[in-house]
């Protein structure tokens, strides 16, 4: 199984820079479209635009509608919850009465868990007791299957940035590590937020976040003669574990 990862594409209408942030995207779709093999589906890791409104959802959809494969986003903190589940494919799983966006895809062989890691009051990460709740419910569907995470904010110190903490105080981090030393099928988690490509691991579970697809607001080092290319990630599941690559548009 392969998946694609983008992240932070950041389409805004008010920015100086929407015109290469959408030449940006639309490199970075038509790269996943001429993959061989393609991949199963994308996953959008947040921030599809800047402060979430419909006209920019439409804008980002004018160009995310072409991938040839099922693209599935998870919000982020410039992201609108309500929208997201409006405009994209969001799995199931979603509780009803849940203020939180949070669902499975279960129909590849390896299961995917999108989290919400939106907080109420700041741009940081955030998580709760009812959020872990949910998770461990829905973990427990498919206790044998291997399972990847997909969310915002990386819950894991970023030491390269001036921000090295994403989420709000550590307590936050210990509703989800808790779920997951009681679920052992969780064998990866892929995050967006940071802007850049950075490898850590959570409880002995391999991590990683990936450069924004928006070029302007990348934060990483990057190859001599890669400065203007927008990249992405390539997770490809060989049965045991995840192989990773960055792919230079």
């Amino acid at each position: 199984m392969i998946i694609a990862q983008i992240s932070d594409s950041h389409i805004d209408p008010q920015s100086a820079q929407l015109k290469h942030r959408l030449e940006d995207l639309r490199r970075v779709v038509d790269s996943l479209n001429h993959l061989d093999p393609a991949p199963d589906m994308v996953i959008h890791t947040g921030d599809v635009v800047h402060n979430g409104s419909q006209e920019k959802y439409d804008l980002a959809l004018s160009i995310l509608s072409d991938i040839h494969v099922p693209l599935h986003v998870c919000p982020g903190n410039r992201d609108d919850r309500h929208l997201i589940v409006k405009n994209f494919l969001t799995g199931k799983n979603i509780a009803v009465d849940s203020p939180f966006l949070q669902y499975s895809i279960d129909q590849y062989p390896v299961r995917l868990v999108a989290l919400d890691t939106l907080s109420a009051t700041t741009n940081m990460g955030d998580y709760c007791q009812q959020r872990a709740d949910a998770l461990r419910e829905m973990l427990a569907q498919e206790p044998n299957k291997p399972t990847v995470l997909f969310m915002h904010h990386p819950p894991f110190e970023i030491v390269e940035s001036i921000y090295p903490f994403q989420f709000e105080n550590w307590e936050t981090i210990d509703y989800l590590t808790q779920v997951l030393k009681e679920n052992t099928q969780v064998m990866q988690i892929f995050c967006g937020h940071t802007h850049r490509n950075v490898k850590s691991q959570l409880v002995g579970i391999p991590a990683s976040t990936v450069p924004s697809v928006a070029v302007d607001l990348r934060l990483d080092d990057v190859p001599k003669g890669t400065t203007v290319k927008p990249a992405y990630h390539l997770h490809q599941f060989d049965g045991i574990q995840f192989n990773s690559q960055t792919v230079v548009c």
